[in-house]
Formats: C-alpha cells, structure tokens, sequence
C-alpha cells in the first residue's frame, strides 16, 4: 500500500510522518501520539488554519485528502474554573481574543496581543514574560534595585525624582509600577531593545536602541502588555515567539498595526482626565494627579476607571 507523508507543527516541534493510505483516522490519531506525547489534541490544516473534523474515528485516510499536507497540533487544556472577581484597578477597556490577533500570512502564523494582569506589576510581567523568565516581578524589581544603587553616577536624584535609597526601597514594592527608567534599565541588563508602543499615539519608544534583538512591548496609558507571535492561536504561551532581531522592522510595523486596531477600540486610557473611583473607599477623582494626592493622604492604591456609556 502506498505512504502518504503529512507534516506536523507542534508546541513540542516540527517532524513528519508517513501512514498507510489505508489507515484509518484513528490510526493518524495514534501515531500522532505517539510522535509529539501528546496525548489530546485538535487538529487544523490550511491556511489560515481551519480545524479538522475528527468525529469519525473509522474514516479512512483517503477521504481526507492529507498527503503532503501540514497539520497543526493544538494540545487540549480542561478550562480552568472562574477566579473571583479582583478589586477594581486601573483597567483598559476589555477586549475579546478575536480582537487581539493579526493573521500573519507571509509568516504562516499571527501576531497577538497577551493582555497581562492588572495586579501593579504588569510592566514586570510583560518584559519578564518576554524574556521567558519564570515569576519576573519580584526577579525584575530587585535587579533594577541592585542596578541603580550600583550606578550612582547615572541614577541620581536628579534623574529617579527621589534620593535613590528612596525610590530602590520603593520600586521593590509589589504594588509600584514600573515605567521608562525601569524600562531602560531592563534594557541594559538583559542587552535587548524594549519597544514600547503607545496605543493612543502609536508612538514607539526604544529603550536600548543598537542592540541585537528586541521585544515589543504595548503601553495603554496605565497598563502593559506584550506583542507575540504564535503558529497557531490554541496554542500555549509557553511557545510563543517574543524576541526579533532589530533588523525586523516588519514585526514593529504589524505590531503598530495592530495597535492601530486596539486604538480604534478605544484600548487606552486619557490618564490627563479619565474619571477614577477608589476601590477601598470610594473617593471619586479625575487623572492621574488626583489619583496621587489620594494615595498620599490615605495610602490608597486601588482605582479603577469610572466609564461613562
């Protein structure tokens, strides 16, 4: 009987397989199994990507039509129950999955947008991600502690705005973010340019520019994100692609592009004059300096955007 040859992406790696022309799809299913340990999956053929129906186990392979073709692996993750609600923070507008992806065809796969936690350091999770390092906050915060107190010289109280004993004791805090000083620094120590989008504007700011490669990263005002490139939208951060070299300009221009679609959704927040709640009492302000003045005098940190429909 003849072989058919059928290509197969995974999060676990490219192979190819061969299979009687005679089996069945169940046997497919098998020897994918086999090949990737994977041990549930679905399956998408084409591009862009469609999924393929595997409901008729005994069908034969004939009827599929597969040879020569590539099929993506997908692995199957029971949905994780609901977490209770957080306390309100400082939220952009909530934006579906469908909405944060571009289908990327020159490059068989999508650029996307993963939206981080609102939990104060999503600026250290969205570059710690980026570097594939493993509960960055607490890691990022005290390297750039140690960077300043180790660079008087550059990082005086001229520059932070604060003695710098001052502002390392406070950026090692959970609940302080992080902004373009902390940006700067990370550049430095991992040797990366970070880009950093601005959705209102598109603006791209480099920090750490004439390095070799580069992450993109997404401001909305008062939130961080960052940009990845995955073969295939089921499949796992784990697997996500975020570093390009910076002679890629291509990925900066789709990622401004998408961007661009983020700004038409309003995905960003005025943070001049955006009316505010504070979470633990109340208070009702408007921008960023009453936001601060609050926190001042009642050591409050949780507000959240009051939108008017």
């Amino acid at each position: 009987m003849p072989l058919i040859t059928i290509a197969l992406r995974a999060p676990t790696g490219n192979t190819r397989i061969q299979i009687d022309d005679s089996s069945t799809l169940t046997d497919l299913l098998s020897l994918i199994q086999t090949k990737t340990s994977i041990p549930s999956f679905t399956l998408k053929s084409g591009f862009p990507p469609t999924p393929l129906d595997i409901s008729s186990p005994s069908s034969p392979l004939s009827s599929l039509n597969l040879k020569n073709q590539t099929l993506i692996i997908s692995p199957s993750t029971p949905t994780p129950p609901s977490p209770s609600p957080p306390p309100p923070k400082f939220t952009p507008k909530p934006i579906e999955q469908d909405e944060t992806s571009l289908l990327w065809p020159s490059r068989a796969g999508y650029l996307l947008l993963r939206v981080m936690p609102d939990d104060n350091s999503c600026m250290f999770t969205a570059v710690g991600g980026a570097l594939s390092l493993p509960n960055p906050s607490k890691l990022l915060r005290s390297q750039i502690a140690e960077y300043i107190l180790t660079h008087p010289t550059e990082y005086n109280k001229a520059i932070l705005g604060s003695d710098p004993s001052v502002y390392v004791s406070r950026i090692t805090e959970p609940d302080v973010w992080g902004g373009a000083i902390e940006l700067s620094i990370l550049s430095d120590i991992y040797d990366v340019e970070i880009s950093s989008i601005d959705v209102k504007s598109l603006r791209v700011d480099k920090f750490g520019e004439n390095k070799q490669n580069r992450i993109i990263i997404v401001y909305s005002g008062i939130h961080y994100d960052r940009i990845a490139f995955a073969m295939d939208l089921g499949y796992p951060v784990e697997v996500d692609v975020t570093k390009w070299s910076t002679e890629d300009d291509e990925v900066l221009e789709k990622a401004r592009e998408l961007c661009k679609r983020l700004q038409g959704m309003h995905y960003y927040t005025d943070t001049t004059d955006f009316v505010i709640k504070c979470g633990i009492c109340g208070w009702i302000g408007q921008g960023m300096k009453d936001a601060g003045k609050h926190e001042k005098e009642t050591g409050h940190r949780e507000f959240g955007e009051m939108r008017i429909e």
